[in-house]
């Protein structure tokens, strides 16, 4: 059984606050739709309307992950381009190593 590289996620989760970011980081990671345009910004920095394309998320929702992203300092823009901010690379690799974990059982 794969075990969940614990000290890099507890690291990742408790960040000032008590872990409050932790919890909305979790939050927002778990809506439909989010991990893909992490998974698919994690291979290219993308525009509006190529997320929406890859992703296949409405307009609309797709406007509102990237806006809780972006306050989370997950995502930023840059131009017109959305990318990973170093906290969403180490947010990748916790979601890699949990979908490992889940692949487990």
């Amino acid at each position: 059984m794969l075990e969940l590289n614990m000290p890099d996620a507890r690291e990742f989760f408790q960040k000032n606050n008590g872990g409050r970011n932790g919890e909305k980081i979790l939050k927002v990671v778990s809506r439909s739709g989010v991990s893909t345009i992490l998974f698919t910004l994690n291979r290219n920095p993308m525009k509006f309307s190529q997320l929406m394309f890859k992703t296949r998320l409405n307009p609309g929702i797709l406007d509102r992950h990237l806006k809780s992203l972006m306050k989370l300092e997950i995502i930023e823009k840059s131009g017109d381009a959305y990318t990973l901010t170093q906290t969403g690379r180490r947010l990748i690799d916790v979601l890699n190593e949990l979908f490992k974990l889940f692949q487990s059982f």
